[in-house]
């Protein structure tokens, strides 16, 4: 049984995602699909993408789009609960986005503020994969995120 207090569980847990958000944001999220189970569901608001296929799709159509400078930061991770194999994590996204290469000058406020809720596997391999992950967006800014605004039909 998985210990929702424990130090080494949670830390293991935001390793897990930041390195998820660090593959986004430095390889365009190349690898993102491989963090998921292979039914799994990520969300953002209404837009669903079921299965490693359908948020591999998304992912690509993302690349497809250009170079873009993109920050997401992770905030105030917790676990709600775990069990045998498996724990429930809530925390806050921040996603700090511009089209083009960086430096970007001006103002650049938060694209997107939202809080996440995951339920996470630990498989037989050791390996944390995704069963679910939810993004609620909270705030969003004037322009707006291609995970909000993609038609997930047409992936």
């Amino acid at each position: 049984m998985l210990n929702s207090d424990d130090v080494a569980l949670w830390y293991a847990l935001h390793r897990f995602t930041t390195s998820y958000w660090f593959d986004v944001d430095f390889n365009g999220g190349a690898n993102a699909h491989d963090f998921y189970l292979g039914d799994a569901l990520f969300a953002v608001g209404e837009n669903r993408f079921e299965g490693r296929e359908k948020i591999r799709a998304f992912y690509l159509k993302r690349q497809r789009r250009g170079p873009i400078t993109a920050r997401h930061l992770v905030n105030n991770l917790h676990i709600l609960s775990s069990h045998e194999n498996g724990a429930r994590l809530v925390g806050v996204l921040s996603l700090y986005y511009s089209q083009g290469r960086p430096p970007h000058y001006g103002i650049h406020p938060p694209m997107l503020v939202a809080d996440i809720a995951a339920d996470c596997i630990l498989g037989e391999d050791k390996r944390w994969l995704y069963r679910s992950h939810v993004l609620s967006p909270l705030f969003i800014g004037n322009a707006i995120p291609i995970s909000l605004s993609v038609d997930t039909d047409r992936l």
